[in-house]
């Protein structure tokens, strides 16, 4: 039986995986086949997700176990990813609360968290709309009615 002996958290483009220095300097060390992991991982994140889209940030979290076989889960983009896009900034504000970079009504705000509900570890919407609007604020994002 096989036991894990490592757990990585990476953030990749969904679908445009390829076995480069960003990769393989975490995995290859680690004794996975690089090109294998990134094809696996183009299948998974190419199919049609609701989540997200080819080309989205997505998390992935890959489960190394000790005889060098492993498993990946991915789950949807961070929170701070999707209101940048919603928004459509390119960063956000480097001094949040002084600074302000965009506005955002809360119909964003709730459409964000519906979309982050799977990931979240929230019982509602209500608590997931809090976790959004914090991170939002975090960021140099006012919310505003709408």
């Amino acid at each position: 039986m096989s036991v894990i002996v490592a757990k990585i958290n990476l953030l990749m483009e969904a679908g445009k995986a390829v076995p480069g220095p960003k990769i393989a300097s975490v995995l290859g060390p680690r004794g996975i086949p690089v090109p294998k992991f990134c094809e696996a991982f183009n299948k998974v994140t190419s199919a049609a997700n609701a989540n997200y889209k080819v080309g989205d940030l997505v998390t992935v979290r890959i489960s190394i176990k000790d005889d060098r076989s492993h498993d990946f889960t991915v789950s949807g983009p961070p929170v701070a990813y999707l209101l940048k896009q919603e928004a459509k900034l390119s960063k956000s504000s480097g001094n949040p609360g002084k600074e302000l970079v965009a506005k955002l009504p809360m119909s964003a705000i709730i459409k964000v968290a519906k979309c982050k509900m799977v990931d979240m570890k929230v019982d509602n919407e209500d608590s997931a709309v809090k976790m959004v609007v914090g991170t939002a604020k975090s960021m140099g994002i006012e919310v505003v009615e709408g």
